[in-house]
């Protein structure tokens, strides 16, 4: 193994194609190409990427088991359903992930919309609900005269983050029906503070902008308690099977494949730099104070 290592870094071909794959590789746009999102697909079967919902918020991460991370995606589900009040018109979920809540609209006899860009989750849904009507693309890039004035709702769930909130407030504005009953159902995480990692909008900015385009919240409900369990969950499984499970692997390696562990010795420092980084993502007590989760309603004012 260390051998056809060495002759593939040695190799001027594969030593280019190693520096050119290194470099396209920061050229993927996350949003096509998204490996995390593929990943939770593989380890979630409810279809959903969401943090789900405790109604328990004092359970201890020790305590859960994955089955009830899927039952706490499904209350998640339930409860961005009953905020639906239009039950007739077209329903546009924007970033649908895996499929989830469709299935869910299409249980109740609703009529979801899908929309996603990522590739992944557009052949998994088309596999799966091949009448549905899915929109391959961006949710800033949805073609705007098919759709003006259709959708009775509009459910962003944990993907207003993703979006540009300038483009996309003015597209709900014209693509949600003009009934006194459309309504758009966001429920996402926002900045509040100046710890943890950049992504979410921050909460004051977005509560100026739905103002000045014209809208108001007629509901919302703080569920970060709620999804702090399973935050919890992860941060507790990585930390106290998933590095120490790395770390005995590399001592494995050290032992019986001295070449080979030789080699990667110098990234090792880096790999737990980049493993420890992003685990401040997962950290319940930095996630608190730095975001709220925010279930809303919001209408036109």
């Amino acid at each position: 193994m260390l051998k056809k290592i060495i002759l593939r870094i040695l190799n001027p071909i594969h030593l280019f194609q190693i520096i050119k794959l290194s470099y396209n590789n920061k050229r993927v746009n996350r949003v096509f190409a998204d490996e995390q999102l593929k990943f939770y697909s593989k380890i979630l079967p409810t279809d959903f990427l969401h943090y789900g919902y405790f109604d328990d918020t004092t359970i201890k991460p020790e305590d859960i088991s994955v089955g009830m991370i899927y039952k706490a995606q499904v209350r998640y589900a339930e409860l961005l359903l009953q905020k639906i009040e239009d039950r007739h018109s077209l329903i546009l979920d924007v970033g649908c992930g895996m499929g989830g809540l469709i299935k869910m609209m299409l249980e109740q006899n609703l009529k979801p919309v899908a929309l996603t860009p990522d590739a992944t989750q557009i052949a998994h849904i088309s596999t799966k609900y091949p009448t549905l009507k899915v929109y391959a693309t961006r949710f800033e890039d949805i073609p705007l005269q098919e759709n003006i004035d259709t959708y009775g709702t509009i459910i962003t769930s944990e993907s207003l983050q993703y979006l540009d909130l300038d483009k996309s407030l003015t597209l709900i504005n014209k693509i949600l029906k003009k009934e006194t009953n459309s309504r758009w159902i966001a429920c996402d995480y926002f900045k509040i503070g100046v710890e943890g990692e950049k992504s979410g909008h921050n909460w004051d900015v977005f509560l100026q902008k739905l103002d000045s385009n014209g809208f108001k919240l007629t509901f919302q409900y703080d569920i970060t308690p709620h999804i702090l369990p399973t935050i919890s969950y992860v941060y507790f499984m990585a930390n106290n099977i998933g590095k120490p499970s790395l770390e005995f692997a590399l001592d494995k390696l050290k032992v019986k494949k001295k070449g080979l562990y030789y080699l990667i010795e110098p990234t090792i420092d880096t790999i737990f730099e980049k493993i420890n980084k992003n685990l401040k993502t997962v950290n319940p007590k930095i996630f608190a104070s730095s975001k709220k989760y925010v279930l809303m309603v919001i209408e036109r004012k």
